[in-house]
């Protein structure tokens, strides 16, 4: 998972708020769909190009506005407030998915909040790491909100699994062998300038900066033992 940056809410979204939200239709049922369009894109823009969940490529046009705190649970304005709002896989009025957001559904209740690893929390990021088999685990196995977040959210799915091993492999590997440590560092000094910088992230970046830090350290061992 991927920290998010908020930015502000787009114009339109703000003035539509503003004319609507004395009177019964001011819920996000009745956005319609030039102004869900505005903000899909706006939410891509923030989100680098990725799912805010999987870390999958999207744009605004195969992404949905995902409320972070549910719909179901959602008081006056928060379904309509851009603070709550991300962009997630798949586009609207797709046959369901089995992990992101269509998994996730109605979580967390209420009193399931704190289960929720949101990609809005600083240090999200750090709590989550990846094996080079493109799996997820929480970084630190004491986490059970990571664990429940990565469980509900389907994070382990054998799609993702695939689709994050395949990314990684592509990554870590240079003309079908394993890069050196002066290459590896390389790469995650590119990806990790892209992220302070760039509207348009490599899919699933954060997996291949974890990954490529993996390799390094796995890299750094080895050639220590050569040295002994």
């Amino acid at each position: 998972m991927r920290k998010i940056n908020k930015a502000a809410p787009p114009a339109a979204l703000t003035e539509w708020i503003a004319v609507n939200r004395n009177g019964q239709n001011c819920s996000y049922n009745s956005v319609g769909g030039e102004l869900r369009r505005i903000i899909r894109a706006a939410l891509v823009s923030e989100q680098g190009g990725l799912c805010a969940y999987t870390g999958r490529k999207i744009d605004a046009d195969t992404c949905h506005i995902e409320h972070l705190k549910p719909q179901a649970h959602c008081g006056d304005l928060e379904d309509v407030t851009y603070l709550n709002l991300v962009a997630a896989v798949p586009q609207p009025n797709t046959p369901k998915l089995p992990y992101g957001a269509h998994l996730k559904d109605n979580w967390p209740s209420l009193a399931e909040s704190s289960l929720f690893v949101s990609p809005l929390s600083a240090g999200c990021s750090a709590r989550f790491s990846f094996s080079f088999t493109g799996r997820i685990s929480p970084r630190n196995s004491t986490d059970t909100a990571a664990d429940e977040t990565i469980k509900r959210l389907g994070l382990n799915h054998d799609i993702l699994i695939a689709f994050r091993q395949a990314a990684i492999k592509g990554t870590i590997q240079s003309r079908g062998r394993q890069m050196d440590a002066k290459l590896a560092r390389r790469r995650l000094q590119g990806l990790q300038q892209k992220e302070l910088t760039s509207r348009d992230l490599e899919q699933f970046s954060f997996a291949l900066i974890d990954a490529l830090e993996k390799h390094i350290i796995r890299l750094q061992k080895i050639s220590g033992k050569k040295k002994k």
